[in-house]
């Protein structure tokens, strides 16, 4: 199976199976063996770091959204979504046992001049989470009507649960019904605390796995 083709003066060009018919600068055709692209062997290194990349972004992706507006301290990058990208992947990605997995403790769901949440004590029972904190209105970059948010996400199911704007700073407790089904599924949590426009939020602060 091949394609052909005549200019009329006697050349010819096109593919025929392996080999391919040119014209040289001086008119005349010639036969080339087709080419043969082989996709190179990445090294060791570059395989680990494509494999952070598909786990960074495979983590944040269902979350952009949110994240997109949460990330309100671009560190030192030109958008939200650099900074997102950027610091999850050289900060919230390791390797584990060969394979790259999050580092929980140190992924962000938000960056910003808020004053950051203090946990006070934080507990579950079954769907039931109850959260305590230090309302620290007094002090800089914290308002009593600063909003609290909540993050979680279920390793098992690749599930996230949201709970955005849900109490205000100085309400300094709050109790969140998570649904049914993760009764009794371990939930790693996120909390923290923006402006109400939603214009300045806090780095968040790790919970825990709950």
């Amino acid at each position: 199976m091949g394609m052909m083709s005549n200019n009329g003066g006697g050349m010819w060009s096109g593919l025929v199976g392996p080999v391919v018919f040119v014209q040289d600068k001086n008119g005349k055709t010639i036969v080339r063996s087709k080419p043969v692209y082989k996709k190179k062997k990445l090294t060791p290194k570059r395989q680990e770091s494509c494999d952070r990349f598909t786990r960074g972004g495979d983590f944040i992706k269902p979350i952009y959204p949110f994240l997109k507006t949460s990330f309100t301290d671009w560190l030192e990058m030109k958008t939200a979504r650099d900074a997102v990208r950027s610091y999850t992947l050289t900060y919230a990605v390791k390797q584990e046992q060969g394979k790259p997995v999050i580092d929980y403790p140190k992924f962000l769901i938000s960056t910003g001049k808020r004053r950051a949440y203090h946990p006070v004590q934080q507990q579950r029972e079954h769907t039931e989470v109850f959260l305590e904190w230090q309302p620290d209105s007094t002090q800089a970059f914290a308002h009593a009507d600063d909003l609290l948010s909540v993050m979680g996400y279920v390793p098992q199911t690749g599930a996230y649960v949201f709970f955005e704007a849900c109490a205000t700073r100085a309400a300094a407790q709050v109790a969140l019904e998570l649904p049914e089904a993760l009764a009794a599924a371990p939930v790693h949590f996120w909390a923290t605390f923006s402006t109400p426009t939603g214009d300045s939020y806090a780095y968040s602060t790790y919970l825990g796995l709950l």
